[in-house]
């Protein structure tokens, strides 16, 4: 009876497979959230979503979009080339990001009117870093 299910076609078998996996990559976030939701508190998923936000939109201009570039030039040297300067684009900004958040955190902290993200601060440049080598 399975058989009969199954598609005949190669198409239909990889629109099932990327059917099948979408939907379980979709339903372990559900399946996990009650769990989660006993072990952090709110104050907790905010924190988070204030890390993820400032790391988010701080990440996608780490390098440029010069990763965007790496695949236009006909020459390898110049596609290396390209990635270099990305990474070094990268690094330049986050260490362009650890001097606010170092000198002034308390500033930070006050303006995004959350106490708990003085400490997390810290880690953005870092984070941002590992988003530009990323991309």
């Amino acid at each position: 009876m399975i058989k009969r299910l199954k598609p005949k076609s190669e198409f239909g078998r990889n629109v099932l497979t990327l059917m099948t996996g979408t939907t379980i990559a979709q339903s372990i976030p559900v399946a996990i959230t009650p769990i989660l939701t006993r072990l952090y508190t709110p104050e907790d998923f905010g924190l988070l979503a204030l890390f993820v936000a400032l790391t988010g939109t701080l990440g996608s201009i780490a390098n440029g979009r010069y990763e965007l570039a790496i695949m236009l030039p006909e020459k390898d040297e110049e596609s290396i080339n390209i990635a270099a300067l990305s990474l070094l684009i990268a690094a330049g900004f986050s260490l362009f990001l650890l001097i606010p958040a170092i000198a002034f955190n308390s500033s930070i902290v006050n303006l995004l009117g959350n106490q708990e993200i003085g400490f997390w601060l810290y880690f953005v440049p870092f984070v941002v870093l590992m988003t530009g080598i990323f991309n």
